[in-house]
């Protein structure tokens, strides 16, 4: 198994023995940090230009002695290298690569919602909705128990050029879905059978950490993931969310871990939830309530994002235009 292969698998216990065993410096930190905690900085150090101890530090919410044991074993383990005459450390080898697979169910995707949106030949006056309206949910979750997953985790910085939102579903999570040669890992979460049309991804804390990259939420919507459940978020990702018909959840941690557990079910245990009476209903009967603002909760439930709330206004929006065209012709 190559080295890559750590972050596909969820969970320090399922991650222990993919890492290689700690030698020298590290041996003596490793009661501070675990296998865990390890992957995610290995990962943070091939997918960045450089990176340093108070880096990972800020990164992981470890301390710097921690961190610089990390790096230590990273360099140990030939994962980064040394800088000269600077305190930071590059990879020895970068995870970036262009996309050669999934186009198909891309394109597939992109087509179903083609042909289910008639938008595209109403007038503008015509148009209240720019997205799908979420009120209830009956579906499969996977299972993400990391912290700190950044929206360059989500979607990596390569695939950023694109203006559309359709066809990046592909492309979620891409570093921990696909191998060096674009072969899918047949580990990670969202390639097992029973998780591939998860339209739920239950995940760790401060969720959509990082840029503020709105294809993050493209690209979790267009995967088929309209939900997704954690104890906290990054407030930029938060409200993107609604304005991209995903829904996020905030929850305690030890619901959080409820719900994890019964995501690990598989395809035998579907979660419901019910926007308008803010509950979500476990496979196993356990109800939980949850707190959501009410004018986002008023958009989700009408398919409203920006453009359809203005768009609420046409009439108006007409009257206006007609007025001022005839009041000032030469404008």
């Amino acid at each position: 198994m190559q080295r890559r292969h750590f972050m596909t698998l969820m969970g320090a216990a399922a991650l222990a023995p993919v890492l290689p065993a700690a030698g020298g410096r590290a041996a003596a930190a490793m009661a501070g940090y675990n296998r865990y905690q390890y992957g995610l900085a290995v990962f943070h150090a091939r997918t960045r230009t450089h990176i340093s101890a108070a880096g990972i530090a800020h990164r992981l919410k470890v301390s710097v002695p921690q961190a610089e044991a990390m790096i230590g074993e990273m360099v140990e383990s030939n994962f980064v290298k040394p800088m000269l005459g600077s305190s930071k450390v590059k990879a020895i080898s970068n995870i970036t690569k262009p996309d050669f697979l999934g186009f198909e169910r891309a394109a597939q995707r992109s087509k179903t919602a083609a042909n289910a949106d008639p938008r595209s030949t109403l007038k503008n006056s015509e148009r209240t909705s720019s997205m799908n309206k979420f009120t209830t949910l009956s579906g499969i979750a996977a299972p993400m128990p990391l912290i700190n997953i950044d929206t360059d985790m989500i979607i990596p910085k390569q695939f950023l050029k694109t203006i559309k939102r359709s066809g990046l579903g592909v492309n979620l999570f891409d570093e921990m879905r696909y191998d060096d040669d674009r072969n899918e890992i047949p580990t990670f979460v969202l390639n097992k059978p029973q998780y591939r049309d998860a339209q739920i991804l239950v995940a760790g804390d401060n969720f959509g950490c990082g840029s503020s990259r709105e294809h993050a939420p493209w690209a979790i919507a267009d995967f088929g993931i309209t939900c997704v459940i954690a104890p906290s978020y990054a407030d930029i990702f938060y409200n993107n969310c609604f304005k991209n018909g995903i829904l996020p959840i905030v929850l305690p941690q030890e619901q959080v871990d409820v719900l994890m557990k019964d995501a690990e079910k598989g395809a035998n245990a579907r979660i419901e939830i019910d926007l308008e009476s803010q509950t979500i209903t476990s496979s196993d009967g356990d109800v939980f309530s949850f707190e959501v603002d009410a004018f986002k909760k008023h958009c989700l439930m009408n398919g409203l994002d920006d453009i359809g709330l203005t768009m609420e206004k046409a009439a108006s929006i007409d009257s206006f235009e007609a007025t001022a065209s005839q009041s000032r012709p030469w404008v």
